[in-house]
C-alpha cells in the first residue's frame, strides 16, 4: 500500500471535487466573517437577518452546481473542468489567506488595498512571511473538502433534483398532466448488478437520477410551498433590511468581495490600510515652490532637531506594527516617554478618570529632541516646533477695539459656556436675505406679492442669531418691532464679542468634531470615533482648566488677594476650582460618546439616561422623545441653571458644555411647540421638501438659545460668562445646495459652521477669518489671560500651554509667524492649511488653504471621484471639477482656472495624504480606516447606540 502524490492534482480534475472544495473555501470563510461581526450588531437584528447574511452562498452554490459543477452522464466538458479547477483554487487561496490573516491579527484583509501593498516597499517580503500560515490553512481546507466530497456532491444533487422535479410535479398539477410518461419509467431495476463488468458510479448515478420517478403529488406540494416561502421571506428580508454598515459588508463572500475590489477600485486604496505602504514625508519643495521660495533658511521643521519627524527613513509600520502586526491587537500603541497619561484600557474601556494633560505646562523640556521609539508601538504625540504647518499669531498684538475695550470695561469671565449646534450651517446663524438659503426659500412662491409676508416671518427665523453675531441680515426692519427680551438689555453700546465669519470644521462628524473644539487637535481620519480607544494627544479644555487651578510646586495654593488683583471686588474667584459638565438632551451611548466625554475630561454627564433618571432632580421629564435620539434640548433647561446656581453657591467657576440635536436628521421639534411655520410653499406635484422641517428646527434652536442666554440673565451669571457658540457642522440639501447629506459628502455647505465668542463687556468685533474649531482653546485661553481673568499663577501655566496648541487666538491680528532654528519667530510664508474628516471619517477628505479659494475633495479608501472647485467663482459649488485621475483632475483644472490652480492642487494632493498618515502618527493609531475592515470587538458600539440589554433594536 503507497500513497499516490499525484492524488491531489488528480482530485482537482474531477469536478465533485472542485465543488466541494469551493464550497468549503468560502463557506468557512464566511463563517468566520460573520462570527468576527457578531457583536456588530444587535442580537436580535443578528438572527432576523441572518438569511440574508447567506444570500450570496446559497446563489453560489446553486448557480456554481447548475452551470459549472454539472455533469451529464458522469461526463463533463473540458471548459467546465478548467473553470471549475480555476475558481475552486482561486477561492480557497483566497479564504486561506483571510482565515490565516485573522488567525494572525484579529482583523480582516482589504482586498481593495492588496494591489498596493504588494507593490509597495516590502510588499513581497510581507507575502513571503505570511505563506506558512496561508499554506497550512489551504491544506485543511483541502482535507475538509476531500473529505465531505464522496457524499456532498450527491447530497446537493439530490436536493436541488428534488426540487426541481417538485416543481416539474406541481406544474403538471396545475396543467391536468397526471400520467407519468412511461419513457421515464425504467424496464428493469436498477439496483440489482446483472453485469459482471464494472460500471461508472457517476454514471449509474446520472442514470438513477433520470429514471427516479416523480415525487408524490403532497411531497411536491410540500416541498414547491416551502421552497417558495422561503425565498419571499428572504426577499423581502433582504429588501427591508437596512442599507448603512455593516450589513451589506456582512453579507459579502468570496469570492464576489473580490470582484467588488476589482470592480470598484478605491482611487487612492492605500489608505484602506492599517499602516503606509511607504514612508510618506512633507513635500518641502512643493510647498516652498508653490510659495515663491520665501521660506526662511533655517526653518525649523527642516533643521535637523526635527530630521527624525520630517526626513526620509524607513516605513513607520516596520518599526510599529499596528493591530496587523503577529502581536498586535490593539490599534494604539505606547503613550509617549514621560507622559503622565494612562496607557490605554484593555478592550477599549475608559479609564476611572480623566487623563491628565499630555504637555505638562511646568515641563518646557518635554518638546525638546527627537521621539523615542519604544517596544513595539509608536509613541504618538505633537510636537509643535517640528510642526510644517504650525502657524501661530501669539506675537500678534490684540485686536484694537478689543484691547481698548478691556482696559477700560476691565470684563470678567467666571464662566465658560460652550454651546455645539447640531448640524447648523452659517448661513442659518444668521438667516440672510438675499443669500443662496433665502433665494431657494423665496423660488417656491410663484406670486411676487408674497415677499413681505415670507419676510416677516423669515425676520424671526433666526432672531437670536442675529443678534448675538451683530451681521446685518436685511430683515432689520421687520425685527425692530419684535417683543425685547430681558437678557438682551446686558448687551449695550455696540458690546457683545467676537464674530468669526469663514470658520469651518475640522470633521463633518460630530463626535470627531467635538474633539477638536474642546481639545484643540486634529481628527483621526479613521471611520467612527476610534479616538476614544487611545489617547487624545493634547489636553481638553476641561483637563486644563482643571491643571489651571493647581499650583506649580513650591507654590502656595492661593496667592494672596490685594488691590490690585481684584476685579469688580470679587478678586478670590480666580483662584475658585473649576466644575465641568458635559449636557445634552438626548442619549450619549451612540459610538461611545460617554468614554469620549470621559477622555476629555468632562467630571459630569447630563444626557438622555439621567434626565429618564426618576432619581434625577427634574424628572419626570415635560417632553416625550422628540427623535431616535432622546429628548428636545428645553429638558436640560433646569440642570444647566442648577451649574450656575450651584457654582456661585459653593464659590466655584463652571466650564459647561452643550451639545443640542433637533437640527439632527428626522428634523423633529415638540409637538405642542407652537412656533412651527411653513417656510416654503408645498405644491402638489412636488414632493415635501426636508429643507423646511430643517428651518423649522433652526427657529426652534434659536429660540432655545435665546432662554439659555435669558436663564443665564436671571441667575446673575450673563455678566461673568463667556459664551462660545459654534457648530459641529453643516447640512448639505439638495434643494439649496443641489447635494444632499453630510455622509460621504464633500459639499462646502458640510463645513461651513458658525463661530461666537460672546460677552456682554466684550466689543462687538467681526472677524473674516479662514479658521477651524482648533482655535477655541487658543481664543478662550488668551481671552481668559489678557482680561485678567487668572490668577499670575494660573496665567502663565495659560501662557505656557498657548504655543503647544495647533489653532490660534481670534482676539489678535492675523499676523502669523514660523519658529527658526534658534527659536525666534519670523513672518511666516504661507497662511493655515485645513484639512476636514468627512462623515464617517476614513473615506473622504477634503482640503482647503487660507491663501486661496480652492477646494479639494481628495478620496481616502472609497470609490468616491476627486472634486475640485473654486469659492469665488462659485461658491455654492454648484459646478464642480470631477474627475476620477489626478492626472484627469489636473489637466481639467489647468484649462479652467490656470497654472495656479493647477499646481495647487498637487499640493494639495500630496499634503493630504502626508496628512493622513501624520494624523495615525501622531494618534499612535495603526488600525484600518473603514469600519468594514474591522473585526466585530473592534467595531462594537462604533456608529451605532450602545445598549443595555441584548434585545434591544432601537
Amino acid at each position: 500500500m503507497f500513497f499516490n502524490l499525484l492524488a491531489p492534482v488528480q482530485a482537482l480534475s474531477r469536478p465533485k471535487n472542485q465543488f466541494a472544495l469551493f464550497f468549503v473555501s468560502y463557506f468557512i470563510a464566511k463563517l468566520l466573517h460573520l462570527g468576527s461581526h457578531a457583536s456588530s450588531l444587535p442580537i436580535l437584528l443578528y438572527v432576523l437577518y441572518f438569511p440574508t447574511f447567506l444570500l450570496q452562498d446559497w446563489l453560489l452554490l446553486v448557480i456554481s452546481k447548475v452551470f459549472i459543477y454539472t455533469q451529464h452522464g458522469g461526463q463533463t466538458s473540458t471548459w467546465r473542468r478548467f473553470v471549475g479547477g480555476v475558481l475552486a483554487l482561486f477561492t480557497s487561496g483566497c479564504a486561506a489567506s483571510q482565515i490565516a490573516f485573522f488567525a494572525e491579527t484579529g482583523g480582516e484583509i482589504q482586498w481593495m488595498a492588496a494591489g498596493r501593498v504588494l507593490g509597495g516597499s516590502g510588499g513581497l517580503g510581507l507575502l513571503l512571511s505570511g505563506l506558512p500560515a496561508v499554506s497550512l490553512t489551504f491544506g485543511l481546507l483541502f482535507a475538509v473538502a476531500w473529505i465531505i466530497t464522496p457524499k456532498f456532491y450527491d447530497a446537493v444533487d439530490h436536493v436541488l433534483e428534488r426540487i426541481g422535479a417538485s416543481f416539474r410535479r406541481g406544474y403538471g398539477l396545475i396543467r391536468n398532466i397526471s400520467k407519468v410518461d412511461e419513457a421515464q419509467v425504467p424496464l428493469i431495476s436498477l439496483d440489482e448488478n446483472r453485469s459482471p463488468w464494472s460500471v461508472d458510479q457517476d454514471l449509474l448515478s446520472d442514470i438513477k437520477k433520470a429514471t427516479k420517478p416523480p415525487p408524490a403529488t403532497r411531497t411536491a406540494i410540500a416541498i414547491s410551498f416551502t421552497t417558495l416561502t422561503a425565498i419571499i421571506v428572504v426577499l423581502i428580508l433582504q429588501i427591508v433590511r437596512p442599507k448603512s454598515p455593516p450589513y451589506a459588508h456582512m453579507s459579502g463572500s468570496i469570492p464576489f468581495t473580490l470582484i467588488e475590489a476589482a470592480w470598484f477600485q478605491p482611487i487612492n486604496s492605500e489608505f484602506c490600510l492599517a499602516h503606509p505602504v511607504e514612508r510618506l514625508i512633507f513635500p518641502f519643495d512643493r510647498f516652498t515652490e508653490f510659495f515663491n521660495n520665501t521660506q526662511p533658511r533655517d526653518w525649523m521643521p527642516r533643521s535637523a532637531a526635527c530630521g527624525r519627524v520630517n526626513k526620509p527613513g524607513p516605513p513607520e509600520w516596520r518599526e510599529t506594527p499596528g493591530d496587523d502586526g503577529p502581536h498586535k491587537r490593539t490599534a494604539f500603541a505606547h503613550p509617549p516617554p514621560g507622559s503622565p497619561l494612562h496607557g490605554p484600557p484593555p478592550q477599549g474601556r475608559p479609564p476611572h478618570g480623566p487623563p491628565e494633560p499630555t504637555h505638562r505646562p511646568y515641563d518646557p523640556d518635554y518638546d525638546s529632541g527627537p521621539r523615542q521609539h519604544g517596544g513595539h508601538g509608536h509613541r504618538g504625540g505633537y510636537r509643535p516646533s517640528c510642526d510644517p504647518l504650525k502657524l501661530s499669531n501669539l506675537e500678534a498684538t490684540t485686536i484694537e477695539n478689543l484691547a481698548e475695550s478691556i482696559k477700560t470695561k476691565r470684563p470678567k469671565i467666571k464662566n465658560i459656556l460652550l454651546l455645539t449646534l447640531e448640524s447648523t450651517r452659517k448661513d442659518m446663524f444668521p438667516l440672510k436675505k438675499g443669500s443662496r438659503a433665502y433665494n431657494t426659500i423665496l423660488s417656491t412662491y410663484t406670486s411676487p406679492n408674497t415677499t413681505a409676508e415670507l419676510d416677516v416671518k423669515l425676520a424671526r427665523l433666526t432672531e437670536t442669531a442675529a443678534f448675538l453675531s451683530g451681521e446685518l441680515t436685511g430683515f432689520e426692519p421687520h425685527q425692530e418691532h419684535a417683543p425685547a427680551k430681558p437678557w438682551k438689555s446686558a448687551f449695550k453700546n455696540d458690546m457683545g464679542g467676537v464674530n468669526v465669519k469663514g470658520a469651518i470644521t475640522q470633521a463633518a462628524y460630530t463626535l470627531k468634531s467635538l474633539v477638536s473644539s474642546h481639545c484643540g487637535v486634529e481628527p483621526l481620519p479613521v471611520d467612527f470615533t476610534e479616538e476614544t480607544k487611545g489617547r487624545i494627544y493634547q489636553a481638553c479644555l476641561p483637563q486644563i482648566l482643571e491643571q489651571l487651578t493647581k499650583p506649580p510646586q513650591g507654590m502656595q495654593p492661593h496667592e494672596e488677594v490685594t488691590e490690585e488683583n481684584i476685579v469688580r471686588g470679587q478678586g478670590d474667584y480666580r483662584d475658585a476650582e473649576w466644575s465641568s459638565a458635559f449636557i445634552q438632551s438626548v442619549t450619549d451611548q451612540f459610538d461611545n460618546q460617554d468614554v469620549l466625554n470621559d477622555r476629555m475630561g468632562f467630571k459630569h454627564t447630563i444626557a438622555e439616561s439621567h434626565i429618564s433618571n426618576e432619581q434625577s432632580k427634574h424628572y419626570p421629564p415635560k417632553q416625550p422623545w422628540v427623535n431616535y435620539f432622546g429628548f428636545p434640548e428645553t429638558e436640560t433647561l433646569g440642570y444647566l441653571r442648577d451649574l450656575f446656581v450651584d457654582g456661585m453657591k459653593q464659590n466655584k467657576r463652571v466650564f459647561a458644555s452643550h451639545l443640542t440635536s433637533s437640527p439632527h436628521h428626522p428634523f423633529a421639534t415638540p409637538k405642542d411647540w407652537t412656533g412651527r411655520e411653513k417656510y416654503l410653499k408645498q405644491h402638489h406635484w412636488r414632493p415635501h421638501d426636508p429643507f423646511d422641517e430643517y428651518l423649522n428646527t433652526i427657529k426652534y434652536q434659536d429660540d432655545w438659545i435665546s432662554d439659555i442666554f435669558e436663564m443665564l440673565h436671571d441667575v446673575g451669571a450673563l455678566e461673568d460668562t463667556l459664551v462660545v457658540i459654534t457648530g459641529d457642522h453643516g447640512l448639505a440639501f439638495n434643494s439649496v445646495d443641489k447635494s444632499t447629506s453630510a455622509v460621504n459628502n464633500g459639499h462646502v455647505s458640510n463645513f461651513a459652521v458658525p463661530l461666537l465668542f460672546i460677552h456682554p463687556d466684550l466689543p462687538r468685533i467681526q472677524v473674516s477669518a479662514s479658521t477651524t474649531q482648533m482655535s477655541i482653546i487658543p481664543t478662550i485661553l488668551d481671552l481668559l489671560v489678557e482680561t485678567n481673568s487668572l490668577s499670575s499663577n494660573a496665567a502663565a501655566t495659560a501662557r505656557a500651554l498657548l504655543p503647544l496648541y495647533q489653532g490660534n487666538s481670534l482676539i489678535r491680528n492675523l499676523d502669523f509667524n514660523v519658529l527658526v532654528e534658534d527659536g525666534a519667530p519670523v513672518p511666516a510664508f504661507f497662511q493655515p492649511f485645513h484639512f476636514s474628516a468627512i462623515n464617517p471619517g476614513g473615506s473622504v477628505l477634503a482640503i482647503a488653504d487660507a491663501s486661496t479659494t480652492f477646494r479639494l475633495i481628495l478620496p481616502l479608501c472609497s470609490a468616491i471621484p476627486l472634486r475640485f472647485t473654486d469659492l469665488f467663482a462659485d461658491p455654492g459649488e454648484i459646478e464642480p471639477i470631477i474627475a476620477w485621475t489626478m492626472d484627469e483632475l489636473i489637466a481639467i483644472v489647468k484649462v479652467r482656472h490656470g497654472v495656479k490652480a493647477k499646481d495647487w492642487v498637487i499640493l494639495a494632493e500630496e499634503l493630504g495624504r502626508w496628512w493622513v498618515w501624520n494624523q495615525r502618527s501622531k494618534w499612535g493609531y495603526w488600525g484600518v480606516a473603514r469600519s468594514t475592515g474591522r473585526g466585530g470587538a473592534e467595531r462594537s458600539g462604533r456608529g451605532q447606540i450602545k445598549h443595555k440589554h441584548w434585545w434591544e433594536t432601537r
